[in-house]
């Protein structure tokens, strides 16, 4: 599978590949490469980036988040996608919401042909609310205050000014920090009728992504009800979940890796199968 790597905000092609190291270093170079770009603007770093990533430079994928900006960022990465072929896409935090809405835009305006690649592993993903409600997908006054929300508990969580008192035990204990109040339980049981606002069972065809996904997502994530929400839009016969202890970040731990790199070869096992079948 060669894959391509989609850094969050505030990034870089470089630092998301020292931050997917352990993963990739658990994985068989026979079977996996990786193939890391920036993203098209120059930007600030990410919350507290710039403490362990000082020198940027910083990219991100949008100015601002509108629904026509995010549809030329995907307009920007299909022209990339037509000069250069990849099985998967890797993505975190930001760089999901760019691949989510490419695949439904893309399902949407062109519903007979072929996605660009095969599977995706969507890192602390989610989705773009508007992009969602402009190609047709009702979005309730509950889901637009989960996002809201957790928005914000993000920003409080991961500012440098938490990453400086508390370090990582930031990440260790849910509500610690700015959002005490959102009262997440990542142990109990999701409705797919009500994923936090977002009924996963009555949408349209077109937005329910088909193709084999793996997502990732810290318990103590701030945004665990974003990353919910895109694993019920996604096809449950294909997709794979992995649940780390730490937050919305990359976890570098051995287990951790080891886990994510596990169902990336199950994943690429299903694709190889589905080629299989088409054949």
């Amino acid at each position: 599978m060669k894959w391509l790597c989609i850094h969050g905000t505030g990034s870089s092609a470089v630092i998301f590949q020292d931050q997917l190291a352990s993963v990739i270093a658990h994985l068989q170079p026979s079977r996996h490469a990786f193939h890391f770009i920036n993203g098209p603007y120059l930007s600030g770093p990410a919350a507290g980036l710039d403490l362990r990533y000082p020198e940027g430079p910083y990219y991100t994928w949008w100015e601002r988040a509108t629904v026509a900006n995010i549809r030329d960022a995907c307009q920007k990465l299909h022209q990339h996608l037509v000069h250069n072929s990849y099985d998967g896409v890797v993505c975190f935090s930001r760089g999901c919401l760019l691949i989510a809405s490419y695949i439904w835009f893309h399902q949407t305006d062109n519903p007979t042909e072929p996605l660009p690649f095969k599977a995706v592993m969507f890192v602390c993903g989610g989705p773009v609310l508007s992009v969602l409600e402009e190609l047709g997908m009702p979005i309730s006054d509950k889901a637009r205050e989960w996002d809201r929300r957790t928005k914000v508990a993000l920003r409080e969580r991961a500012s440098k000014a938490a990453i400086l008192k508390w370090g990582r035990d930031r990440w260790l204990i849910p509500g610690g920090n700015g959002d005490s109040d959102l009262h997440l339980n990542p142990s109990t049981p999701v409705d797919p009728s009500d994923v936090f606002g977002l009924d996963a069972t009555d949408m349209p065809p077109q937005l329910r992504i088909g193709i084999p996904t793996i997502h990732v997502y810290g318990r103590v994530d701030p945004r665990w009800p974003a990353s919910m929400q895109l694993l019920y839009l996604s096809d449950s016969a294909t997709r794979l979940a992995y649940q780390h202890e730490g937050g919305h970040n990359i976890p570098r731990s051995s287990i951790a890796a080891e886990g994510i790199a596990r169902l990336m070869d199950e994943c690429s096992d299903i694709v190889a199968e589905t080629n299989t079948q088409r054949t």
